[in-house]
């Protein structure tokens, strides 16, 4: 039985929620000037405060991840395939497997009492053929939802890094937050979640695309 793979959306949530962790600062502090703040004895440390005051004037929104998951398109049509194709290649194996236990059953009742040592030898290397054909089928198919799974992953995660770079170039926001069920960022203001705005955005882009490769 090929064993049951972890479905994408899962290591999809996980892995994104490091990725949009993401952030534009719109007035970046030059590598100059950190340089010379850094071995100048003269200045300072800044205080807290500043940061506070930083963080007062910053433009922030978040989306909550497990909605955008939910509503992408893009996403569902992902999973739905991966889901098939795991399927389809158990179907194969389990075909396998019915033909293999019944030749095996059939090597099991052969008389054996006339058989010469040549053919005894022969039907034992039939059993371990079969046996490593199934292994190897196993292996097979974990290693290719495996490596499926990963370009699904690549594929949804740039998707979305460069609709939320085209999104901030008109919203301008210094910092957009990835919020999902059990994380570390509690939101305390609604009015900054722009998830709808993502999901509405993303599909559309994923539509228009679909109808112009028709």
């Amino acid at each position: 039985m090929i064993k049951p793979l972890p479905t994408i959306l899962v290591i999809w949530n996980i892995a994104l929620t490091a990725l949009c962790g993401w952030l534009m600062m719109r007035q970046p502090t030059s590598p100059d000037a950190i340089a010379e703040a850094v071995h100048d004895p003269s200045v300072a440390p800044a205080p807290s405060m500043a940061d506070s005051a930083g963080l007062n004037r910053a433009r922030i929104a978040f989306f909550r991840m497990d909605s955008l998951r939910l509503g992408y398109e893009l996403i569902k049509e992902k999973d739905q395939r991966y889901i098939t194709e795991g399927r389809r290649l158990e179907a194969g194996l389990q075909a396998e497997q019915a033909k293999a236990r019944e030749r095996y059953q059939q090597l099991m009742q052969k008389d054996q009492t006339y058989s010469t040592k040549a053919e005894v030898e022969r039907d034992e290397a039939e059993l371990r053929g079969l046996m490593e054909k199934l292994q190897g089928m196993q292996v097979e198919g974990e290693e290719r939802l495996a490596r499926m799974e990963g370009e699904m992953l690549k594929e949804i995660a740039k998707e979305l890094e460069d609709y939320l770079k085209e999104f901030n170039a008109g919203a301008g926001h210094d910092y957009i937050f990835s919020v999902q069920g059990g994380g570390q960022i509690w939101v305390g203001n609604e009015g900054l979640d722009i998830t709808q705005q993502l999901v509405d955005g993303l599909n559309a882009r994923h539509r228009a695309r679909k109808a112009a490769n028709k």
